[in-house]
C-alpha cells in the first residue's frame, strides 16, 4: 500500500454568472480532495474553457486557482469567477441560439505538492449550458 496518495480533482460545478451578445461569464468551482495524513499545496490549476462549435472545439477562456493549501485528510472547493470577451464566443452564441444550449468543456491540470512527492493531475468534463441557465442568471439580476 503507498504511503501517499494521488490527489482527487474533479470540476464539481459551472454556473454561468451573466451572458451578452459580447461576453459570457462563469464561475468555475474545482473540488480538490487529499486523501493523505499530511497536507499539500495546490500550486495552482490552470484550466481552459472550451466552448462547442459545430465540430470544433473553440478556448472561449482561461482561468487558474491560485495557491492553496490543504489539510490532511481534508478536501476544499476552489472558485474562479471567468470571463469571456474574444471572437470564438461568437460561434457559441450563435449554437446558443439555434439549438437552446452549448455545450462548455473545462480542461486543465492541478499541480500539486507534497514534502517529497508532486502530483499534476489531469481533470476534463463537459456540461451543457442551457437556455434555462440564462434565464435564472437574468432574474437574480
Amino acid at each position: 500500500m503507498p504511503l501517499l496518495h494521488e490527489p482527487d480533482v474533479s470540476l464539481e460545478d459551472v454556473r454561468l454568472r451573466s451572458l451578452s451578445i459580447s461576453s459570457l461569464e462563469l464561475d468555475v468551482a474545482i473540488r480538490v480532495k487529499n486523501r493523505n495524513p499530511l497536507g499539500v499545496i495546490v500550486q495552482e490549476v490552470p484550466f481552459k474553457v472550451l466552448c462547442q462549435d459545430g465540430s470544433t472545439s473553440r478556448q472561449i477562456a482561461a482561468g487558474n486557482t491560485g495557491r492553496v493549501t490543504i489539510s490532511a485528510n481534508d478536501g476544499t472547493l476552489i472558485t474562479v469567477p471567468v470571463r469571456s470577451e474574444n471572437a470564438a464566443l461568437i460561434g457559441a452564441l450563435a449554437a446558443f441560439v439555434m439549438k437552446g444550449a452549448v455545450l462548455v468543456t473545462i480542461r486543465g491540470t492541478a499541480v500539486i505538492d507534497a514534502v517529497l512527492f508532486g502530483w499534476s493531475v489531469p481533470f476534463e468534463k463537459t456540461v451543457p449550458v442551457t437556455m434555462e441557465q440564462v434565464a435564472d442568471s437574468l432574474a437574480k439580476k
